[in-house]
């Protein structure tokens, strides 16, 4: 359906293909504002707009009579023909003049130091942004590598010889169960505790060992660990045995439960870096230690670790508070009795052992 507003486009449809000069937008103006004018008459006449517009078309169909019109003499007068029988509308709206063109100022050139400037900008921005996915990808591929982890990729952390136990029952030459090391003989015990080598050091010294925490805590019962299942925080008496039946228990000097929920296990060395071959086994059994005290201890939640050693005549005292929430969030599972079963076991303790885990664990427990 047509109607006024179409009568721009047929007047514009007009001047196709013709030199838009003043002149011409004058006309063209003057045009479209006989036509409106006419169109708003048949309109009042009755007709609809659809006829109105017919009409209104019918009256200019070309521009070679208006143009003859226009080149006639100055006293003519410019008109278009009427539609009979409906009388010229009385009133002829004339369009406004056409605004003059704004001057066009060429375009400013940029200097070559602003240009530079840009590139340097937008290169850093780049720059940035790569960085930033780079490391969201690189945080997200050790999350996936840490929660494809099993028991068969712990890291070996210790020689190989960690792998056996000295059997404190018999003296350092003794038979043996088929393997020896320099001067003592093996053979794993029932929890593993108590491994003794002819220095006296408990864990050996690097020289003179052959045996080792790691091998202590690899070889560790879960059936001994069941035994403790259900045990309460304020019966110090019970938790002490138990820790007295995990790794390091021969340097466990005290055991105390201040509140409900809270323990504070003391151990003692001469020399911390004697106790194992590697300073961070000890770490790793600890954290062992933290992690078998949360599964059988139920209402544990806080359990502090102090280790004192002499140093320039003065006693020297590390402190680690391992939170359960902590523990848990960083194993990616709950710490309770339903993990007391050989294969959840060796399950989790795969994963405390790996350096990911106990390194971690023992970082965010230290308070000093």
């Amino acid at each position: 359906m047509s109607g006024k507003s179409d009568l721009r486009m047929y007047v514009e449809h007009l001047f196709e293909g013709r030199v838009l000069d003043a002149e011409t937008i004058e006309l063209k103006e003057e045009i479209y504002g006989n036509l409106v004018a006419r169109f708003d008459d048949y309109v009042a006449q009755g007709m609809s707009e659809s006829e109105a517009y017919e009409h209104t078309c019918e009256a200019v169909t070309s521009l070679d009579d208006v143009m003859g019109e226009k080149d006639a003499p100055a006293e003519a007068t410019t008109a278009i023909p009427a539609a009979a029988p409906v009388p010229e509308p009385t009133t002829v709206i004339e369009a406004p003049a056409a605004p003059e063109p704004l001057p066009v100022e060429a375009p400013k050139r940029w200097s070559t130091a602003k240009i530079v400037a840009i590139v340097a900008v937008v290169l850093v921005i780049f720059g940035i942004a790569g960085c930033t996915v780079f490391n969201m990808l690189d945080t997200q591929r050790a999350a996936d590598d840490y929660r494809g982890q099993t028991s068969q990729n712990v890291q070996q952390v210790d020689q190989p010889d960690d792998t056996t136990f000295v059997d404190e029952t018999k003296p350092d030459d003794s038979t043996t169960t088929g393997q020896t090391t320099d001067s003592t003989t093996t053979e794993t015990n029932g929890q593993g505790s108590s491994p003794q080598d002819g220095s006296g050091n408990r864990y050996g010294a690097p020289a003179q060992s052959g045996t080792g925490l790691v091998a202590e805590v690899q070889a560790h019962s879960v059936d001994g660990l069941s035994s403790y299942a259900g045990s309460r925080s304020p019966d110090t008496a019970q938790v002490e045995k138990l820790f007295r039946s995990l790794p390091v228990s021969e340097y466990l000097t005290g055991v105390e439960s201040t509140s409900a929920g809270t323990v504070t296990v003391t151990y003692e060395y001469q020399d911390r870096d004697l106790v194992a071959r590697d300073d961070d086994h000890v770490d790793l059994a600890l954290v062992y230690d933290a992690v078998s005290a949360m599964c059988t201890i139920d209402d544990l939640q806080t359990l502090t670790l102090v280790e004192l050693e002499p140093d320039d005549g003065r006693m020297d005292r590390d402190t680690q508070v391992f939170e359960r929430s902590m523990l848990e969030g960083l194993l990616g599972t709950s710490l309770d009795g339903s993990k007391l079963t050989a294969s959840a076991w060796d399950e989790l303790r795969a994963q405390v052992m790996t350096e990911r885990i106990y390194d971690t664990a023992w970082d965010l427990a230290d308070r000093d």
